[in-house]
């Protein structure tokens, strides 16, 4: 290929992709990243209970073909396996969504069971936390700021906050508009917080910058 290629998936991996947007890619609505990393691509058409009507409706595509339909999915190339995104169309934006309706079949029991054993902090990956919405959102403008999180806390009921640099200044906002992740999505797309995950409910840190280091806020910050 003569360009870089983005995808840390291969580029004749499967994808399966509603039909309605091969010829109107236009019509994009969300996308879903299976425990496989296998991409589900839609144009907000559902899987049903029909065989016959999911095959008139879903075809299979490789990877390759279908970024150059559907160009904005490189902007989720770092997507952790589980999650999925809904696309603005009038923000050139995509949403995070997580988690997914979690299948019930024995293998996705197993690995569930598998990431919490694996999960080295308090709690559970699966644990439901508050993002800024900024946090939430992957721009595809090339001039898009890098995201990063500049304040965490733990609250005494053990409820995760983060919250992004969109927010000026989240200790002088009445409120600040949330969303939530699961917890383990969240240190994967934010590494950088990983290393307050054991904090004690109550702890509250900030930094002033992406690259500096994490404080801990005293006494409502005096």
């Amino acid at each position: 290929m003569s360009e870089e290629w983005l995808m840390r998936q291969e580029p004749h991996a499967a994808v399966l992709v509603a039909r309605g947007l091969i010829e109107h890619p236009e019509r994009l609505d969300h996308v879903l990243l299976d425990d496989e990393e296998g991409w589900f691509v839609s144009d907000g058409s559902e899987f049903g209970e029909d065989p016959e009507l999911d095959e008139e409706q879903f075809a299979s595509m490789c990877l390759h073909d279908v970024v150059e339909l559907v160009p904005q999915l490189t902007a989720l190339a770092k997507l952790p396996a589980g999650m999925g995104a809904d696309w603005d169309t009038d923000g050139s934006t995509w949403v995070l969504i997580s988690p997914l309706v979690p299948s019930d079949d024995e293998e996705a029991r197993a690995y569930r069971e598998a990431r919490i054993a694996a999960w080295p902090h308090a709690g559970s990956p699966m644990d439901e936390v508050n993002l800024s919405l900024g946090l939430m959102e992957i721009s595809t403008a090339s001039d898009a700021p890098a995201r990063g999180v500049r304040y965490v806390s733990r609250e005494e009921d053990g409820t995760w906050m983060f919250v992004g640099f969109e927010v000026a200044d989240p200790d002088e906002e009445t409120e600040v508009e949330v969303d939530t992740l699961e917890l383990g999505h969240v240190a994967e797309l934010y590494p950088d917080v990983v290393e307050l995950l054991d904090a004690e409910p109550g702890e509250v840190f900030f930094r002033e910058a992406p690259d500096a280091e994490w404080l801990q806020v005293i006494d409502d910050g005096e």
